[in-house]
């Protein structure tokens, strides 16, 4: 691990003094559930004690505020009291005045009033101001005799004795009780302020602890939540470095962490997984070399046999023509008649020819596909007749074995664009199987796709069909399946090549078999196959000895057409759609020659022409005008080689080829075909 890696695992540079306390928690050994648990349950603690603590305080003040609250009460009952013997004066001269006896009675009801308010304050001091307390029962009863003796007098009709002993006793102890009340009152106010400053005093602290406390609280648990998530975040981290730099190719990396838990059983298994990856990528880099050079050899044989094949198949192909044609002429009696017995003999000759010789057209065809230079030349046509015209010609090959062949249209496409003769090939070869290898019941064609803007082909039989583990095998080169291979004639070409020509037009083949009941096979191409062959990649690997014609037009058909006229040359064509690439692909394929249309959509010839000419890569390279435009002066001023108006001639074409080519490379045109095509 890098100084750099190691910076990013480090702690956040305010907090890296607890970088102890975070290895003792990762090292503490026990498991991460169980380290969580912990931290959890102590955040738990914290939060039952805060409860805790806020109920003491609660508590305390709600003490405190029963305090005041008796307090208060007390108060107001010495107030009631001071108010009744203030009443019973007052109640006391109205009943003189108005000679109401019902102001006497009244006066009773606030004695009665003062000894029940008395009792309760009393009751509530809880023996405080106990000197007070028995001045006032002393006044009061003497307050209460004076009140009997006023209350007789007056009773008896003597109002003038009632008011001189109500003035001279009755009236001066209500005085002493007032000034008693009053004496209490003060007292009582006093404790009222004393309890007030001690409830504020405690809300005032209490709620300094509890603010404190809280404040511990979080922090304590903020700590425990910092010691423990970084405890996990650190070696995930390294984890996470390390198997970065495993991933990257570095297997040198190795985790270091102190976690006596899972953590560092992971940080040890990927310390021997990069152990053991080293060991297996040295293994993998000398595999890879050998395959490496395992597959340069495979590839040289490959271009070997093809090359071998094809040449091989040209060289057979002139001798088997001239077998086939002589045949052809004997059996036509050309050179006179022939019995019975020479004309069968020379018909097995020409069966063997003609069998030889689609073997040899095979073996092109397989050679050229795998070389990437078969040609696909898309044309419009009606598939459904062209269908029916393969049909008709296996109908002769099914009639004498007693098949029926049914062709049945269930939507096909009207016209195509695709490669005819290339289409009828693949046809040909799967209804021709149909045929061989079905000995009774019949084969029923489906045509359709239209509405998919598809062409499908279905082929069904009644033969013996083919068992599941085979279906694979079957499109494989040289290869026969089922009881019958090796005793049915054929090559096992025909399947291989006639998939790989329907993946060359954007299509497939594809089978379902039933064993002993029959196979389907399906054949499913594009209505229109020339933006496949649009996509297709530039080729730009070349062989010894060949010249490289690199085409570029947007019209899919012109390397196909300008392929098929070179024929027989050693120009291989190189087809590209798109102008933007032309510098690029002229740069790493330096084609011998560029044919270059003048009208394309992206860039317009002449433009591109000039990119050519500018650059010191390209600029000797000769180019071809093949387009639809009539000769211009812009032609002379970019300094063309050629200038061909489409329609090709091709004459024309071949021989500005035989103009332009080196004279070292030169050769004669027709010799070169002609050798080739025998």
């Amino acid at each position: 691990m890098t100084a750099r890696s190691a910076d990013d695992v480090r702690l956040p540079w305010i907090t890296r003094p607890f970088q102890p306390l975070v290895n003792l928690v990762a090292a503490t050994p026990g498991s991460v559930h169980t380290k969580l648990l912990a931290g959890f349950l102590a955040t738990a603690v914290l939060l039952v004690a805060m409860a805790g603590f806020s109920v003491v305080i609660i508590e305390r003040i709600n003490q405190r505020s029963q305090e005041i609250s008796r307090l208060q009460e007390k108060i107001d009952d010495t107030r009631q009291m001071l108010y009744a013997v203030t009443a019973q004066s007052h109640y006391r001269a109205m009943a003189f005045l108005t000679k109401d006896n019902t102001f006497n009675d009244k006066v009773t009801a606030q004695k009665a009033e003062f000894s029940r308010l008395l009792a309760a304050v009393e009751t509530l001091s809880g023996g405080r101001n106990a000197d007070i307390f028995r001045s006032v029962h002393d006044s009061n009863a003497r307050y209460d005799a004076a009140s009997a003796q006023v209350l007789a007098l007056y009773k008896a009709g003597d109002l003038a004795g009632a008011i001189n002993l109500h003035l001279k006793d009755e009236h001066r102890i209500s005085h002493e009780l007032e000034t008693e009340m009053a004496q209490l009152l003060a007292a009582y106010h006093l404790d009222m302020t004393a309890a007030q400053n001690a409830f504020q005093g405690d809300r005032t602290l209490l709620l300094a602890m509890f603010g404190g406390f809280s404040v511990l609280s979080v922090a304590l648990a903020m700590l425990l939540g910092f010691l423990f998530s970084w405890a996990i975040i650190q070696p995930v981290r390294r984890i996470d470095r390390s198997v970065a730099g495993i991933a990257a190719g570095d297997f040198h990396q190795r985790v270091e962490v102190p976690n006596r838990d899972e953590f560092g059983s992971l940080s040890a298994n990927v310390n021997r997984m990069a152990g053991r990856l080293g060991i297996v990528y040295a293994q993998q880099a000398s595999l890879n070399k050998n395959l490496v050079a395992a597959n340069e050899a495979l590839e040289t044989a490959s271009k070997a046999k093809s090359s071998f094949l094809a040449g091989m198949s040209h060289e057979l192909r002139t001798p088997l023509n001239a077998i086939i044609g002589f045949t052809d002429a004997l059996l036509a009696g050309v050179d006179g008649p022939m019995n019975d017995e020479q004309r069968a003999s020379l018909t097995w000759v020409q069966r063997g020819g003609r069998d030889l010789l689609a073997l040899i057209n095979d073996i092109l065809d397989l050679s050229k596909i795998e070389a990437g230079k078969l040609a696909i030349t898309p044309e419009s046509f009606n598939p459904l007749e062209l269908v029916a015209s393969v049909q008709g010609q296996h109908r002769p090959l099914a009639e004498p074995k007693g098949l029926t062949m049914l062709l049945r249209d269930e939507g096909a496409p009207e016209q195509v664009v695709l490669d005819r003769q290339r289409t009828r090939q693949i046809l040909a070869n799967l209804i021709g199987n149909a045929v061989k290898f079905t000995s009774d019941g019949g084969i029923v064609i489906a045509v359709s796709g239209a509405a998919a803007g598809r062409l499908v082909v279905t082929i069904q039989d009644t033969g013996p069909g083919i068992e599941p583990g085979d279906i694979g095998r079957i499109f494989e080169e040289f290869r026969q399946v089922g009881p019958s291979a090796g005793k049915t004639e054929g090559t096992g070409l025909g399947l291989a090549i006639s998939r790989r020509l329907a993946r060359a037009m954007g299509g497939d083949i594809t089978v379902t078999s039933i064993p002993g009941k029959g196979s389907t096979f399906t054949l499913d191409l594009p209505v229109d196959c020339r933006s496949a062959i649009a996509q297709k990649p530039v080729d730009t690997a070349r062989t010894d000895g060949e010249h490289v014609l690199l085409a570029v037009d947007d019209d899919p058909s012109v390397p196909p057409l300008l392929e098929k006229m070179l024929v027989g040359s050693p120009y291989r064509v190189v087809g590209l759609a798109h102008a933007s690439d032309v510098l690029r692909v002229a740069r790493e394929l330096h084609p011998d020659v560029i044919t270059l249309d003048i009208l394309m959509p992206e860039r317009g010839g002449w433009d591109v022409l000039r990119e050519l000419r500018a650059d010191p890569a390209t600029r000797e390279i000769p180019v071809v005008v093949v387009t639809v435009v009539e000769q211009a002066e812009s032609a002379t001023e970019t300094a063309v080689e050629a200038y061909i108006t489409k329609p090709v001639d091709k004459d024309s074409l071949l021989g500005v080829l035989a103009r332009l080519e080196p004279k070292e490379k030169s050769q004669p045109t027709g010799t070169s075909a002609g050798k080739k095509d025998g």
